[in-house]
């Protein structure tokens, strides 16, 4: 407990020392992430969180100003549908600009919440010079930078981190960290308005080493921080629309052949199930997402209605190797055993494509390829739902997306072919009768053999491959009060997948309601039902594939108590009914405080679980720094309490300090093999500085 102790009197210090007599902007009690812990489910989704959290936390630094912002610039919240979009450009045009947050309200499609959520990514000046009238000098001296340093400190030793002899970790290599259980990572970032970014970010997961040599001598994986990211980007520059150089995203239709950005959810994709064929296909990656980017170049001309976009990339993958062959690659991103560092970088890949898009009048057509190579063949194993994995050096693939847009309808889809015959199409109609109303309907098939490695669409399975499906949504906003949402997504899979021997199908419905009599206080209920088929556990006799029915359910109430008190509280309860009744439960309380006169903010959060088994385990968003990942698992029985204070020093000096603690009543110890924390408690802090200039 003396590490605990030791963490709250920091957090106290940090706490007090911002009590100067500054001046603080005018905040809110909710914030985007309280979008993300209301909306979105990671119940066992293969959705790409982090770099979720990467992008909004990176718009929230760098707003779009209203007033000149494009349509390609609105899109990238993801939030606004087509129409909401289409609405807020008309209004621009028609009625000038917006000046504040509650002119907002005069665009009818846009209901309480989404304007709440567009108060955090949009600013409403009227800029008096533009940027055309700007030269490239101006850029390059004019735009705001930021660096940004944070670490992890644990108050525990995991099994991992303790000292090994030489005999030890002979014979258990992948049992000890090479290096200090300090996670630390640096960001430095520049931007000018909407046309010119640069940044550079370097990371150390807890464990890796940092300039440690091993027991050769040698020094082990990378000299110094374990990652490294960097971009360069310019946008619009005349015909120029974007040129990206370093590490970045791509993101072509509906992601069937190119996607290394996020895949949202069911229910946050049930307002926006298209993502516009509009959108901005490049985007910048100056994460500490070690698996899901690109390195090297990609740009975007336009020619009149036409852009064409180019890119080329190079990079080192982790994977195991079997005789001279890719058996699994690996993205976790974390090199802390000998194991590990072994993995590491071992594979290369270049990647190379193209896209062309023309527009008119709401009509967009585009056509997709890409070739993608290996220093390594990969090899698809002898399992029996690995029969149609990819196998070989050399990839190809292509596409054509299409999308047609009116006020009241939209239609959007792709289809997509690669090298080996395989193929998959998705096709989203979308249909607004009704201001605030939408109906969505979704229809997949993706083939048992379509190879796509590097895509990342709309799916139940973990891949873009083998299933069938079909998807209804309804969204009704704001009546009488009132937000209802609810769909049914119905799929197969033809052929054996991971834990299934057989072909399979399943269904998983979600109906939510939320009440919000006033600005201060909303509620909100959500019932979500998946059932799936598997194979029967080892010691069960059950003939042919077992059924598991999975049901969560969720209540929550969030009152705002003026402007500096904000509460929180919810109840989670999981029930699974598969060989045996496994259930959870969770209750949670959240707390905000902000100073009504100084820029400080604090925020706490306590929570109550008890599992009885692993797939009962529940789920949760925790509040955390800035572009920190913080969605949470809970199984077992104890508590997890959090206390976290944002204090700004000094006008631009921002410090953030977050202490974590959790207890548990079932059990000695915590994790298994290197991570075990020989206690039923663990403690950490964190700590981010943050200066602007």
């Amino acid at each position: 407990m003396k590490g605990l102790f030791q963490g709250l009197f920091l957090l106290f210090f940090l706490f007090s020392g911002g009590m100067k007599g500054y001046a603080q902007d005018e905040k809110q009690a909710f914030t985007w992430e309280d979008f993300l812990a209301q909306r979105l489910m990671a119940e066992g989704e293969e959705s790409e969180w982090e770099n979720l959290v990467e992008e909004l936390t990176a718009l929230q630094e760098h707003p779009i100003c209203i007033n000149t912002a494009t349509r390609e610039e609105l899109e990238q919240l993801f939030f606004l549908s087509p129409r909401q979009v289409e609405d807020i450009l008309f209004y621009l045009d028609v009625n000038g600009p917006i000046h504040a947050v509650g002119g907002l309200m005069l665009i009818p499609s846009l209901d309480y919440d989404t304007r709440r959520l567009l108060s955090f990514f949009l600013t409403f000046d009227v800029p008096k010079n533009l940027d055309k009238k700007a030269g490239f000098r101006q850029w390059i001296t004019k735009g705001k930078s930021s660096i940004l340093g944070r670490m992890d400190i644990p108050f525990y030793t995991r099994a991992g981190n303790r000292p090994f002899t030489l005999s030890e970790w002979n014979n258990h290599p992948s049992k000890y960290y090479w290096g200090n259980p300090l996670y630390s990572s640096m960001r430095y970032s520049y931007h000018y308005r909407e046309h010119l970014f640069w940044g550079l970010t370097a990371e150390k997961d807890a464990g890796e080493p940092f300039f440690t040599r091993g027991a050769d001598g040698e020094l082990l994986g990378r000299r110094g921080f374990d990652f490294y990211s960097g971009y360069f980007q310019i946008k619009d520059k005349g015909w120029l629309h974007n040129l990206t150089l370093g590490t970045y995203r791509l993101s072509f239709g509906q992601g069937l052949v190119m996607n290394t950005n996020f895949s949202l959810g069911k229910n946050v994709m049930l307002s926006n199930l298209e993502r516009s064929a509009t959108a901005d296909p490049i985007r910048r990656h100056g994460g500490t997402n070690e698996s899901d980017y690109l390195c090297g170049g990609a740009a975007t001309v336009r020619i009149g209605a036409v852009n064409v976009t180019g890119f080329v990339s190079y990079r080192h993958y982790d994977a195991t190797i079997l005789r001279d062959s890719v058996s699994t690659f690996l993205t976790t991103g974390k090199h802390r055993t000998t194991t590990e560092i072994q993995k590491a970088n071992n594979v290369r890949g270049t990647v190379a494509g193209g896209h062309v898009r023309y527009s008119w009048n709401g009509l967009h057509v585009g056509a997709t390829g890409m070739w993608q190579a290996f220093d390594h063949a990969l090899a698809k194993g002898t399992q029996a739902y690995r029969m149609n994995y990819p196998v070989g050096q050399n990839f190809t693939n292509w596409s054509a997306d299409y999308a047609f847009y009116r006020h009241v309808f939209s239609f959007q889809g792709e289809t997509a072919v690669s090298g080996n015959g395989g193929w998959a199409t998705l096709n989203t109609l979308r249909i607004e009768p009704f201001e605030q109303v939408a109906f969505t309907l979704l229809q997949r098939c993706y083939s048992r053999d379509y190879w796509g490695l590097q895509s990342n669409s709309f799916r139940e399975n973990s891949e873009v491959r083998n299933e069938q499906g079909l998807y209804i949504g309804a969204d009704v906003q704001c009546v009488q009060h009132w937000c209802f949402k609810a769909y049914a997504d119905l799929f197969r899979f033809p052929e054996p997948r991971y834990r299934v021997n057989e072909p399979s199908k399943g269904i998983d419905l979600m109906a939510s309601a939320q009440y919000n009599p006033n600005e201060e206080l909303s509620f909100l209920a959500r019932y979500r039902c998946k059932v799936k088929e598997r194979n029967v556990l080892a010691g069960y006799t059950f003939d042919g594939l077992f059924r598991e029915v999975t049901q969560r359910v969720r209540l929550q109430a969030d009152w705002v108590l003026g402007p500096s008190w904000a509460i929180q509280g919810l109840a989670d309860f999981c029930q699974v009914n598969a060989e045996t009744i496994d259930y959870g439960f969770r209750l949670a309380d959240k707390l905000t405080w902000t100073h009504p006169a100084r820029p400080v903010r604090v925020n706490g959060e306590l929570s109550w679980f008890r599992t009885t088994g692993w797939s009962a385990r529940l789920y949760g968003y925790e509040r955390g720094l800035l572009y920190a990942y913080n969605y949470r698992s809970y199984y077992g029985h104890g508590l997890r309490g959090m206390l976290m204070a944002d204090v700004k020093l000094f006008n631009r000096l921002t410090c953030t300090a977050k202490l974590g603690w959790t207890h548990y009543f079932d059990r000695n110890e915590i994790g298994s093999d290197a991570d075990l924390i020989p206690q039923h408690h663990a403690e950490d802090l964190a700590v981010q500085l943050r200066y602007s200039f």
